[in-house]
This record gives structure tokens, sequence and C-alpha cells, in this order.
């Protein structure tokens, strides 16, 4: 039982790592400039609603309309011209790509167990 809780406290350490993080701080701040400001919270939902909307259907095999691509279309350039957004898509990729390499480091056991299978 002490390696499983040595390995959970390790977990949580991470977590606390991860919030202390500029960029965990950045998106957070990000985040709260597009809560403050209305036009950009506005056109992020609207963003997100959409971009959710297409996720959708392209996970039920349906493809887009021309209707909609031109509607995701036009709404990436008005998120691209809005800097609240633009800070908040930048420190959110930062944060995932964090995120992804301790994925990377945390699974490579796994991966290893399984490449050697395939020898």
């Amino acid at each position: 039982m002490t390696e499983n809780n040595n390995i959970y406290d390790t977990a949580n350490q991470l977590e606390r790592d991860l919030r202390a993080l500029p960029a965990y701080n950045d998106l957070k701040e990000s985040v709260a400039a597009i809560e403050a400001n209305e036009e950009s919270r506005k056109l992020f939902n609207e963003f997100r609603a959409i971009s959710q909307q297409l996720q959708q259907k392209q996970m039920q095999g349906e493809a887009p309309t021309e209707e909609e691509i031109a509607n995701i279309q036009a709404m990436s350039v008005k998120v691209q011209e809005d800097e609240n957004i633009n800070r908040l898509m930048a420190s959110e990729q930062q944060v995932s790509q964090t995120i992804n390499d301790i994925n990377q480091i945390i699974t490579k056991p796994l991966n290893e167990v399984y490449q050697n299978m395939s020898q």
C-alpha cells in the first residue's frame, strides 16, 4: 500500500506544480480577461459552440455543410482579431503541451511493455 500512496502523493504534487506554472497562471488570467470583456466572452462562447457542433457532426460521420464551414472560418477570423482570446489560446496551448509531455513520460513504461510484445 505504501507504493500506491507514494505514486498518488507524486500525482498530487504534480497537480500543485502544474498550478504553479506561469502558463497556468496566464491561462487563469486570460479566462478572467475574457469573462470581464462582454464582447470577448460572447465571441469565445459562440466560437466554442460552433466548434463543438462541428466536432459532434464529424464524430457521427457527417460532413459539415458549406455554410457551416464558411461560418467557422468567419468566426475564426474574428477570434484571431480578439487579443483576449489569442492570449487564452496561446496559454492553453502551453499548458496542454506540458500535460502532453508529462503524459508521455508517465505512459513510457506501458509503451515499453507493449513495444516489447511486438518484437
